[in-house]
């Protein structure tokens, strides 16, 4: 696993008289970021030089046999050359990283290469660089920002929150931001102080934080060859920082909410952690979901959970997914007696999970979907007894064959019984919908308000009428439980999205969600709780009768905020019915709905008798899944 770069390390790097001055491969016993060339050697990885050698062999040394031990002379060389690939020539490190900051000062973006990730980077306090890192990665996320140190981030950010050095991009609630809007932040900000060698020697130049992003373009997994990094950016971006160490494996940065302490995305100084657990396993591969990817494997107990790689229809994620299981399956010298997929008929990950498990002669096992995010938590948090678990989420193939995704669960890891879900609502055109949110509103005006259906006259009228005669004979209609469904209803109808598709996966919840942020009003809207087919449903049909009555007398973040509100006390009231019937006061979140912050912390004021658990380690969305499906390869009993 990659560790932050030590005192002893940082010393010695600043020392002119070191032979690694300036060098930003050192590392040690305590430091170091080379996970992601899979190493299997048993001895070093480079070929040393006396001194290194010395070093290796000395039982006194900090790197007494450290496999990635080098320095200026024997180590990987780092170069910058521009996007003809004619590099620039300098008689020092220190020169070479003093001329990137200079362009850097300039309004460059520039490709850096570390020693284990490609990025974007720029001048945080310059818009027009901002503006054209955006147009390069084509992303309409917002941007993290790296600081030198908590002094700098003081000068820019004002936070009451404190929080640790690491390669993590923290995400803090912030009060003031001396930055552009351009970064994309509200309430809410992510930052790191530089703890990786390469972004330390950056700063040693630089008196500003920089904005820093995957070298990738959105969409696409993060691209790890110098030669493709050619191919995607030259005729975007003039200079590249690179070197000649060779990244083998994919990995990308880690983000933490960092006041609830939850990860949402496993990178960089996590991934390469062997997770430990009293459960028995079969050996397996887990092959994940389809939309945020990742594999796990268990080799002898010894559980690892790959990072997260994106959506598999896209080729360049599914062909690296593929690489990725072969490399997995080799770094463990694993034998697989089972192989676990999604329930999903037709994900790519389940055909594949398919065709290994003929290939292979082994057993193929499916997990669903919402229970392997309830699965994940308990290995998570090492949850011990039942549970009353929330799934949340956009999507996933339910066991009735409909589309859950507002699930209620009561069980521990050995097995889950689904006791509560959000009432089905109707969705016509398919994925298309879930690119349009105003499809999915429409479908839910003409099935249960279609007195309303006016509020849609500025669509075409063909698409109208076809999705109206759907509804009413319901024809190629599918029927979902999504609670991220129910918030892509409530951001047309609070007019936060219009006919515009999104541009990324759970875009409309999280502009409602920042529409939200600006108010603190605590009232919540209407709903109802029903038991059907010894099942409770929760019914959010009159909060969004609410939202039509009153959105033009009552202030939209306030509609925004009762909204959030209202999730959370429905799942309070089921939570209250459940531990009624069955005893139980242990309640988790798991699902991608759960990366929303308002809901996070309200469901910790409103949950004040329950014992709460949130994830920790391993991320609530769709990239933690990989490693509740583990559960399809338990041993035994309880």
């Amino acid at each position: 696993m990659d560790k932050p770069i030590c005192k002893d390390c940082l010393n010695e790097m600043l020392t002119q008289t070191s032979r690694r001055y300036f060098y930003p491969f050192i590392g040690c016993n305590n430091c170091g970021s080379f996970f992601s060339s899979l190493y299997r050697g048993s001895d070093v990885y480079f070929n040393l030089c006396t001194e290194c050698r010395s070093e290796y062999n000395d039982v006194s040394s900090p790197r007494k046999g450290y496999e990635f031990i080098s320095c200026c002379i024997c180590g990987p060389k780092v170069f910058l050359v521009d996007n003809q690939r004619n590099e620039l020539v300098f008689s020092s490190y220190a020169d070479l990283f003093r001329k990137v900051c200079d362009f850097i000062l300039q309004g460059e973006v520039l490709i850096l290469k570390t020693s284990n990730i490609f990025y974007l980077i720029c001048d945080a306090t310059n818009r027009e660089a901002l503006d054209n890192l955006r147009k390069i990665k084509k992303t309409f996320k917002p941007l993290p920002v790296m600081f030198k140190d908590k002094e700098m981030l003081s000068k820019y950010v004002r936070t009451r929150e404190d929080f640790k050095e690491s390669f993590d991009i923290r995400i803090l609630e912030v009060d003031e931001v001396s930055l552009p809007s351009e970064i994309g932040f509200d309430r809410y900000l992510g930052v790191s102080i530089a703890s990786d060698p390469f972004f330390v020697l950056l700063f040693e130049f630089l008196d500003r934080p920089i904005v820093y992003t995957s070298a990738n373009i959105s969409s696409e997994s993060p691209y790890i060859s110098n030669n493709e990094i050619f191919e995607k950016f030259s005729d975007k971006v003039k200079y590249f920082v690179l070197n000649n160490f060779d990244i083998k494996t994919i990995q990308d940065f880690s983000i933490v909410y960092n006041s609830l302490g939850v990860c949402i995305r496993r990178g960089i100084g996590r991934v390469g952690q062997i997770i430990e657990t009293d459960y028995n396993f079969r050996d397996c591969i887990c092959l994940g979901p389809e939309l945020e990817s990742s594999v796990t494997v268990c080799s002898k107990n010894r559980i690892f959970i790959s990072s997260r790689l994106g959506h598999l229809i896209n080729e360049h994620v599914f062909k690296n997914y593929e690489k990725l299981i072969d490399d997995m399956l080799y770094l463990f010298s694993l034998e697989p007696e089972v192989v676990v997929s999604d329930l999903h008929p037709y994900y790519l990950s389940t055909e594949l999970g398919r065709n290994l498990s003929n290939s292979k002669r082994i057993e193929f096992v499916q997990v669903q979907h919402h229970k392997a995010h309830v699965y994940s938590l308990i290995l998570d948090r090492q949850i011990q007894g039942k549970i009353i678990g929330f799934s949340f989420d956009g999507t996933g193939y339910g066991e009735d064959g409909k589309i859950w995704g507002g699930e209620v669960f009561v069980g521990d890891f050995y097995n889950l019984d689904r006791v509560a879900h959000f009432k089905y609502i109707p969705i016509v055109a398919g994925d298309s919908a879930i690119e349009n949110p105003i499809l999915i509103a429409l479908s839910f005006v003409c099935k249960f308000l279609p007195d309303r259906i006016d509020l849609f006259r500025q669509m075409n009228k063909l698409q109208l009428d076809i999705v109206t005669r759907q509804i009413q004979t319901d024809t190629n209609v599918y029927y979902t439980s999504s609670v991220g469904r129910l918030f892509d209803i409530a951001a047309v109808l609070l007019k936060v999205r219009g006919d515009q598709k999104i541009a990324f996966s759970g875009q409309a919840a999280i502009e409602l969600e920042k529409l939200a942020t600006r108010s603190n009003v605590s009232g919540y809207l209407p709903f109802e709780i029903f038991l059907e087919n010894s099942t409770l449903n929760i019914d959010l049909l009159n909060a969004f009768r609410y939202i039509l009555d009153r959105r033009d007398f009552e202030n939209y973040t306030d509609i925004a905020r009762k909204f959030h509100n209202t999730i959370v006390q429905a799942m309070y009231k089921v939570a209250i019915l459940v531990r009624d019937k069955y005893g139980i006061n242990k309640v988790g979140f798991s699902g991608g709905v759960f990366q929303n912050k308002i809901l996070c912390h309200e469901i910790l004021k409103v949950f004040h008798d329950f014992e709460v658990y949130f994830h920790r380690d391993i991320p609530p969305n769709d990239s933690g899944i990989s490693l509740g499906q583990l559960q399809g390869a338990l041993i035994g009993g309880r």
